[in-house]
């Protein structure tokens, strides 16, 4: 018989302050302060993160941060990873909510057989993405995988 593996659980914590109008400041010990603001859409101010912004974000983030200790797990030889993200914030059933988020990561890794490996990593931390699995909201990946052009002379991605 082998022994239950057990997880531990862990609290964060944010605090945030009201400035003016609809814009405030978002703290975390020992991390910067970042200033917020509703979007212009709703009576914000353009150019500051709202909670919108931060939520596609935290989906995105949080995708890549799972491929990433997936990837070190599994030695992928990793060259490259950027993602672009979307949301789509709906009015449903009386109240608005993202619907659905959209990521597009772009992976460079160093051989064919990189790609396939990267591929199912990928698809196992879309799985297991906390944050993914924390909303209602549908996310679905569009991944590009491919090799990197350093392996043929070229630059990395950054």
């Amino acid at each position: 018989m082998s022994a239950k593996k057990t997880y531990r659980a862990y609290w964060y914590k944010s605090e945030i302050q009201w400035e003016a109008s609809r814009r405030g400041k978002l703290c975390s010990a020992g991390k910067p302060e970042l200033e917020i603001s509703s979007p212009p859409e709703f009576k914000g101010e353009a150019g500051i993160w709202t909670p919108e912004d931060l939520f596609v974000a935290s989906v995105n983030a949080c995708t890549m941060m799972t491929f990433l200790a997936y990837a070190h797990h599994k030695n992928l030889a990793l060259m490259g990873y950027e993602s672009e993200a979307e949301g789509l914030l709906e009015y449903v059933d009386g109240k608005y909510r993202f619907t659905k988020v959209v990521l597009r990561p772009h992976i460079e890794v160093e051989s064919e057989d990189a790609v396939q490996q990267a591929r199912q990593i990928l698809e196992d931390a879309h799985k297991g993405c906390f944050v993914t699995n924390s909303t209602t909201a549908q996310v679905e990946l569009f991944p590009l995988i491919r090799i990197s052009p350093a392996q043929s002379g070229q630059s990395a991605m950054p």
